[in-house]
């Protein structure tokens, strides 16, 4: 055992150093869900999944727009208001369709696919201020998959990282 300046008996420095460093795993340093090395993390909603930015927050909207980069699941009530002009954000989101058939946005997606056992259809167009939208149905869950960004790189990575659980 060491002394302090008080005369009292510590324990050895290396056994302190050691019990603080074991320890830290128990304090949450393991990489959490939002944390993920690659920069991304995972979002599921509707029975499917999507890697989006791991800085994106859920549901950043207002009157059902998003107004910053963020994600968008699980929004069922709008506010019966409207957001003017748009924010030029990107973002993703996952929703269910009432009918695909008259889904405007599902009619985008024509290319028939597969993911995971699943047949999907994926497509895309270029929304009037420039920014990329890729769209992805999951047609036997109802499923509308929408990634919207500057760089149509970031929406075609996003829409293709869906899965289906």
């Amino acid at each position: 055992m060491n002394h302090d300046l008080t005369g009292r008996k510590s324990p050895p420095i290396v056994a302190v150093a050691v019990a603080a460093v074991s320890g830290l795993g128990a304090c949450g340093l393991a990489t959490a869900p939002g944390d993920d090395p690659s920069g991304k993390q995972e979002v599921a909603s509707e029975g499917v999944r999507i890697s989006v930015p791991a800085e994106w927050p859920r549901n950043a909207v207002k009157c059902g727009t998003p107004v910053r980069d963020t994600y968008v699941v699980d929004l069922d009530i709008v506010a019966g208001c409207s957001l003017t002009p748009a924010p030029r954000v990107d973002y993703a989101e996952i929703r269910r369709s009432r009918d695909l058939a008259r889904d405007p946005v599902a009619a985008i997606a024509t290319d028939q696919g597969d993911a995971a056992g699943h047949p999907v259809r994926r497509g895309g167009d270029v929304l009037p201020d420039g920014r990329t939208r890729r769209v992805v149905v999951v047609a036997d869950q109802r499923v509308v998959v929408i990634a919207v960004a500057d760089d149509p790189a970031d929406a075609d990575a996003i829409a293709r990282s869906l899965r289906v659980d």
